[in-house]
């Protein structure tokens, strides 16, 4: 995949194996086979001579970019997430819900070129939007979807099972078993009732509470008036790590 930037900042997204070699824009057309033949950095125009930015998009593009359905794990989560359990390329995760696919984009993302991503949804139309994200972001041979409740996983030998579910102590039996020794269990969870429920759960397992944390992001406007932002993302989740020790 590649990403086209123009004069303004607005970004188009390009994707190799699409049938049709025009790609329009408000500022004109211009052909597939040169944004990929252009190497990264290198500037291409249309034919009304607008000039565009050739790169390779990052994650952090693709999370700007996703096609919305349920709310999704936000990069300043998503990373802690990754920071506390190590999932890097190889790892074996199984995720739960898949909601838009935001985290599963961000782990497929991680894992590979060896590595793998179980996702479970019930949520068909859920799962399809997750799916169609992973498939636009070319992440899909590092995915499986199953169209299935958590209740049912069934893989084992797991290096980290991450649920955000609204119930996930109903799931901590299986992700106990689904786990390898040392494995990790993270749960994303909005309220601080659902995390005693939790915390109860875990308490009859091998599933050893490690942290729990609340991730707040103050963004800043540089200029003549340096200050934080006025509108601020504060509160999102509570994300709980253990481990099966």
């Amino acid at each position: 995949m590649r990403m086209l930037i123009d004069e303004k900042g607005k970004k188009i997204f390009v994707q190799k194996n699409a049938k049709q070699d025009e790609i329009h824009s408000h500022l004109g057309m211009m052909s597939r086979k040169d944004v990929f033949k252009a190497k990264s950095g290198s500037y291409i125009k249309s034919h009304k001579n607008h000039k565009f930015l050739v790169v390779d998009p990052t994650i952090v593009d693709y999370f700007e970019n996703l096609r919305r359905g349920p709310a999704i794990v936000l990069l300043k989560d998503a990373g802690i997430i990754s920071a506390h359990t190590g999932i890097s390329p190889g790892s074996f995760v199984v995720e739960a819900g898949s909601g838009s696919g935001a985290l599963t984009c961000y782990l497929a993302n991680l894992v590979r070129p060896l590595g793998h991503i179980v996702s479970y949804e019930r949520e068909k139309k859920f799962m399809e939007i997750a799916k169609e994200n992973v498939e636009t972001f070319e992440l899909g041979e590092y995915v499986t979807f199953k169209n299935k409740d958590a209740k049912t996983i069934s893989e084992k030998e797991v290096d980290a099972v991450i649920l955000d579910l609204a119930e996930p102590w109903h799931i901590v039996k299986k992700a106990e078993k689904a786990l390898k020794t040392g494995g990790f269990f993270v749960s994303y969870l909005p309220t601080v009732n659902q995390l005693m429920v939790l915390n109860d759960a875990l308490a009859k397992t091998k599933l050893k509470i490690t942290k729990v944390v609340d991730v707040n992001m103050q963004e800043w406007k540089l200029g003549d008036a340096t200050r934080p932002q006025s509108m601020q993302l504060a509160h999102t989740a509570f994300i709980l790590f253990a481990r099966k020790l």
